[in-house]
């Protein structure tokens, strides 16, 4: 942005009250006197961006900016919310009773609200440069606010889906712009650490959201509103909602950004804005006044807002290519390689970040069942499992045990491959469609078992006891039979009492007198797993971020960003590598805290740093051009952890590891930032 032309009026105070921040005593008047020529200095050698600066210096920090921080932190914290809140019930909202989706739809809905964020960060990122920040704001947080809460009221997966992709463009409106106006409200020797304390908020968020998931998820709520049930997860999405509109209802008490007014050419309600802020932070002076009059800046037209144009079609054309200009100014020659280097870390961490953030509740389901499931099925040899359906998913962890009793317990669509069940019972236990390769049953004791419509290449009974047992609709390559006593078996209705009966009729191949059918035999496995314990692990996950956005708030004061943004991403490729490591529950749960805790400084200090390398009347542009990039990568890992979940999670983590550690080595060439002022 050029500013040649800038002319710049100040009228200020000779007083105590417009001297140094330190000044006392006699030496005041004089300390004022010198503060006014240092003004007129810092005007000439660095344009608004300094005189804007002086004024925010004069306005201090006091009860405005509690307020601003508090109404920019609600709107954070709802925007966590709500992207975070899908994580919560996509294992609730699966289920055949209330959304019947597939994986590949749990993978889509997971990653829909960043489609949405996709549009709305170029949409409102660019309007907000136009129209202004805090008319953004209250707009996308309403769209967000009212169609996440329609969402909860959607009786199919299509009409779902499409309402949260709706919410999820006013997400992406909101999110660069509450920065941008933070940014433009505090003075650069504060700016880093108040933008770190706002950046907590999407930790508030989190928390906010584990702790509704945690006490309304799980719960037996069925509230009835014509055909459609009301259950504890559509419950959950209503609460959900409710932070964003409240944002979008306080933003009415604040002013617009004062730096936006002055670039549009606004003076008067810009000044209108840096007096109030001034009477709120000296409340505790009555009738102290601001001491600049007045800040005229001569700005070109590009730089003007729409000026009442007369119809709705020149005015979207004018401001569409306002906002194409802007983005063009991203990439000319000054911005091109900081601008190239920053999208690559958005990437980079979005992929990862959002892929770990909006499937770990799956995962830590998931791994606590599993080990539900290996304590129950192989905690020990020698056990007894009764009363169960297994399937392939049990029978992978399953171990090869010797005297072990099977009683009333069906194998369902299992292969065995070279499998030996040794000196085990099988009392009423049912083999349903079951592949035998290489399977040996060596001195085991059959009675009332069923072996129905089953295939391989080879089964061998070895010293078994077979009785009352039924053969039905097999067709094995290879069926031996060796030193076994046979007493009332069937081999396709056909009742046989000795070994060679049984192996002639099994060679026989007859069609059985009817269709093979599997009595039930117990029921499908159920976890013991406390269905509160995911969400409990959940929120003490969301909660270890903390210590990171404090840590951060303090580092970005003190340490160069960039290099503080490549050590956070260094640290996070080390967490996600143990992630793969490490299998049991706790340690995982463990694991995570410590990725979400290292790998939030880096989010804070991306945020900042392009606040901070951009120009104002670029700034929320960038910051919406950015967050398309965040949303690619967000959309790519939360499908690829979607994919792979289930099959193999070791893939997407191994993945997440190398890309974090890109981003770390594109952060070191970025330019330094701290407690310099912002881009004029």
């Amino acid at each position: 942005m050029h500013f040649e032309d800038a002319r710049v009026r100040y009228n200020a105070k000779k007083s105590s009250e417009s001297g140094d921040d330190d000044a006392e005593g006699p030496a005041a008047d004089a300390r004022a006197d010198d503060h006014e020529k240092l003004i007129a200095i810092e005007i000439d050698e660095n344009g608004v961006a300094a005189e804007y600066e002086v004024a925010l210096k004069h306005i201090g920090l006091g009860l405005f900016h509690v307020l601003i921080m508090f109404v920019n932190g609600m709107a954070l914290s709802s925007d966590a919310i709500e992207v975070l809140s899908i994580s919560f019930v996509l294992t609730s909202a699966k289920s055949p009773s209330e959304l019947d989706m597939a994986d590949w739809q749990s993978a889509l809905l997971s990653s829909i609200i960043f489609a949405g964020m996709l549009v709305g960060s170029y949409l409102w990122g660019t309007m907000s440069d136009i129209t202004g920040r805090r008319t953004t704001l209250m707009t996308s947080l309403t769209v967000n606010g009212v169609f996440g809460l329609i969402s909860a009221f959607a009786p199919n997966y299509w009409l779902f889906l499409f309402f949260r992709f709706v919410s999820g463009v006013g997400v992406g409106g909101s999110l660069p712009v509450i920065f941008s106006y933070m940014s433009e409200m505090v003075r650069n020797k504060y700016r880093g650490p108040y933008l770190g304390v706002l950046s907590m908020h999407w930790m508030i968020g989190s928390l906010l959201c584990g702790a509704f998931a945690w006490m309304i998820v799980p719960a037996d709520i069925n509230l009835v509103l014509g055909s459609l049930h009301i259950h504890s997860w559509r419950v959950f999405i209503i609460v959900s909602s409710i932070p964003s509109i409240l944002g979008a209802f306080l933003y009415l008490f604040l002013p617009e950004s004062p730096r936006f007014l002055l670039e549009v050419g606004k003076h008067e309600q810009a000044m209108k804005g840096l007096r109030l802020a001034y009477r709120l932070n000296h409340i505790h002076k009555p009738g102290s006044e601001f001491p600049i009059k007045s800040i005229d800046i001569r700005v070109t037209p590009k730089h003007h807002s729409a000026d009442n144009p007369s119809s709705m079609r020149l005015w979207v054309v004018t401001n569409f290519k306002k906002g194409m200009g802007h983005v063009a100014e991203l990439f000319n020659q000054v911005l091109l390689v900081r601008t190239l280097l920053l999208l690559g870390i958005q990437f980079c961490l979005s992929f990862g970040g959002y892929g770990v953030s909006l499937w770990y509740p799956t995962y830590v389901e998931q791994i606590n069942e599993r080990a539900d499931i290996d304590h129950f099925y192989g905690a020990s040899c020698n056990s007894t499992i009764s009363d169960i359906i297994i399937g392939s998913e049990e029978i992978s962890r399953l171990r090869h045990c010797s005297s072990t009793s099977y009683t009333n317990v069906t194998f369902n669509h299992i292969t065995f491959s070279d499998w030996v069940f040794v000196d085990a019972l099988l009392n009423r236990s049912v083999f349903n469609r079951c592949v035998f390769n290489g399977v040996t049953f060596r001195r085991v004791n059959a009675t009332s078992a069923l072996f129905v419509n089953g295939s391989g290449t080879a089964m061998f009974f070895d010293t078994a006891v077979l009785h009352s047992t039924g053969f039905c609709g097999l067709n094995m390559s290879n069926f031996t039979m060796v030193g076994s006593q046979v007493t009332n078996v069937t081999v396709n209705g056909r009742s046989v009492s000795n070994q060679t009966a049984l192996l002639e009729a099994l060679w026989e191949g007859k069609p059985p007198p009817s269709p093979c059918s599997a009595p039930s035999a117990g029921s499908p496995y159920t976890s013991k797993v406390d269905k509160y314990q995911v969400y409990q692990e959940s929120f003490y996950i969301a909660g270890s971020a903390l210590p990171g956005n404090i840590l951060s708030a303090v580092a970005v004061y003190f340490l160069r960003r960039n290099y503080w943004l490549a050590f956070s991403l260094f640290a996070s490729t080390c967490s996600a590598f143990l992630l793969y490591v490490v299998t049991t529950p706790v340690f995982v749960v463990i694991v995570l805290c410590l990725f979400n805790a290292i790998s939030t400084p880096a989010w804070n200090d991306s945020s900042l740093l392009i606040a901070e390398l951009y120009p104002t009347h670029l700034r929320s542009t960038a910051l919406g051009t950015h967050f398309i990039m965040i949303r690619i990568g967000a959309i790519l890992g939360t499908n690829v952890f979607g994919h792979f979940i289930a099959v193999n999670p070791s893939v997407p983590i191994l993945l997440v590891a190398a890309i974090l550690l890109v981003g770390s080595a594109l952060a070191l060439p970025l330019p330094k930032t701290t407690r310099h002022t912002i881009l004029n």
